[in-house]
Parts: C-alpha cells; sequence; structure tokens
C-alpha cells in the first residue's frame, strides 16, 4: 500500500486569487462601444459639449455582472440607453466570491473636437474600476 504523506501546514494550500472583472468581448470592444456610442449620440444632437465634456458616469457592476446606474433614478437617459444594450460582464472575484464594482465611464472633451476614436481609445481614464468596499 504506498503511503501518503500529510501535510500539517495548510496555509500554503489555499491562496486567494483575486480576478479583475471585464466584458465578455474585452475591454478594448467595450471601449470602442462606448465611445461609437457617444460619437452617435453627439451627431444626433442628444450630447453638448457643455454639459458633458470630460463627465465621468459612475456604473455599479453587480455581483452577477449587470452593469447598473450607481444613482438609480438619476434620469439620465444618455447612460441609460448605453447600459440597457451592454451584456452582463464576468464579474469581479475576491476570495473565491463575486464582488460589486464601481465602473467610471468618462466623456472625454475631445470628442467633441472630432477626434479619430483610434485616438481616444489611448485616454488612459476613459474606463476606470474601482473595488467597491
Amino acid at each position: 500500500m504506498a503511503q501518503v504523506s500529510k501535510i500539517s501546514d495548510t496555509s500554503e494550500i489555499f491562496r486567494a486569487v483575486d480576478i479583475f472583472l471585464e466584458p465578455r468581448d474585452g475591454m478594448e470592444n467595450f471601449k470602442i462601444r462606448w465611445l461609437s456610442y457617444l460619437k452617435d449620440t453627439m451627431n444626433e444632437g442628444q450630447l453638448s459639449r457643455t454639459l458633458y465634456a470630460d463627465h465621468v458616469f459612475e456604473v455599479l457592476v453587480a455581483k452577477d455582472g449587470s452593469l447598473l446606474d450607481r444613482e438609480s433614478g438619476s434620469g439620465d437617459r444618455l447612460l441609460f440607453n448605453f447600459l440597457r444594450k451592454q451584456k452582463k460582464w464576468k464579474p469581479g472575484i475576491r476570495s473565491g466570491r463575486p464582488i460589486y464594482y464601481l465602473l467610471k465611464l468618462k466623456v472625454p472633451k475631445e470628442l467633441f473636437d472630432q477626434v479619430m476614436i483610434e485616438e481616444l481609445l489611448a485616454c488612459e481614464d476613459l474606463v476606470k474600476q474601482e473595488l467597491l468596499k
């Protein structure tokens, strides 16, 4: 009969692995959808520079990966119309459990200067993720 050695110190067996949330089709595609949506709404006259240049929307990413307006009832149709078209994200995981994240979506002021979407993708603060405690 083979002898199985016992491990007396179990502290090294399990290590928590944190997994960041992400859109199902990748962050780059999400950013492209966000910027394309903003350009379309701007072309339709629904996005004004005065109200939205450098505005940051706060979106709650729920444990199930759904995107929700953090200030539910804020009534901002621009954000609501975008979010309702989005698929659920892969949720963030901490210590093996799904968690809430705060997603910040920026309306870059350069968008109003007719800057190409490819250039706007390089904005580091276009989409930011923060862990909610």
